[in-house]
């Protein structure tokens, strides 16, 4: 069993939200197979206090974006429970899920998966559609995320911006709508050591300022220094396939923290393990 590891603090929000007493994310009994490929993902126990931040590290292809899948409810588990600020993500279905998901939980992709012709603004204003904000103040709130992450050419198309910028529109859009969650997808996989120090560092600012708890995924161990809590995806999970299989199982550590959350975005990204 991997112990959790902590290192300096960083300064989670601790504000306290209306009614905002649940965790940003709460799973139990959580067990996942993906059919003829024999792929198991368990998860006993897991928690992520509102606004706490948190990496989890594994190689390649153990199922870490599946884990974020099952969370955001892109696909659904064997079994278990994955709740989001209180509500059971797969007790919603259909159009009902993807409202909660879009207002909920936010999330940032390796390859960040803007729309190509569209601008940083109009990316921001996309996933705007899913919110509880008023359609007359979406410009100001696409402007004004966009403006924080230091995005001046809001009207530039997406594909004109360099990779650093890409990524911080995709950090904007992730936070449109307020979420209780933001989800990080390898986001530095495509970053040299430089900037991918700052995109963590972006991504960690941008979510504290928003009040949103903050789980990233990484085969990195580099990132492990900007957390102050991390642990392996071992540690949390048993997984399992028919080529080879390890079964390490554990609990997790959980850090008490309360935050004002509500709303968020995702994209959709296909259901295959990486």
């Amino acid at each position: 069993m991997a112990a959790s590891t902590t290192g300096p603090a960083t300064g989670t929000n601790t504000s306290l939200s209306a009614g905002g007493h649940e965790p940003a994310l709460a799973i139990s009994g959580l067990h996942f197979r993906y059919g003829d490929r024999g792929f198991e993902l368990k998860v006993p126990s897991f928690t992520l206090a509102r606004g706490e931040e948190m990496l989890l590290v594994g190689r390649s292809g153990c199922g870490k974006s599946t884990l974020l899948q099952l969370i955001a409810g892109l696909v659904d588990p064997t079994s278990g429970v994955v709740k989001v600020a209180g509500q059971d993500m797969h007790a919603l279905k259909g159009a009902a899920r993807d409202r909660f998901r879009g207002r909920s939980v936010g999330m940032v992709f390796q390859t960040f998966n803007l729309l190509q012709g569209f601008s940083a603004r109009e990316n921001v204003l996309v996933a705007l559609l899913m919110s509880d904000t008023p359609k007359g103040e979406w410009n100001a709130r696409a402007e004004a995320l966009l403006a924080s992450l230091g995005i001046e050419r809001v009207d530039a198309p997406a594909e004109e911006l360099s990779v650093g910028q890409q990524q911080r529109v995709a950090v904007a859009r992730a936070l449109a709508c307020r979420p209780a969650l933001v989800l990080a997808d390898e986001p530095t996989a495509s970053l040299d050591p430089e900037n991918a120090a700052n995109a963590v560092h972006v991504l960690r600012e941008a979510c504290r300022a928003q009040g949103a708890a903050l789980l990233v995924v990484s085969h990195d161990p580099s990132l492990e220094a900007h957390f102050a809590r991390r642990e392996r995806l071992d540690a949390v999970a048993a997984t399992a396939s028919a080529s080879a299989t390890t079964t390490t199982t554990a609990t997790t550590t959980t850090t008490a923290t309360t935050t004002t959350t509500a709303g968020a975005t995702s994209i959709h990204e296909g259901a295959d393990a990486r």
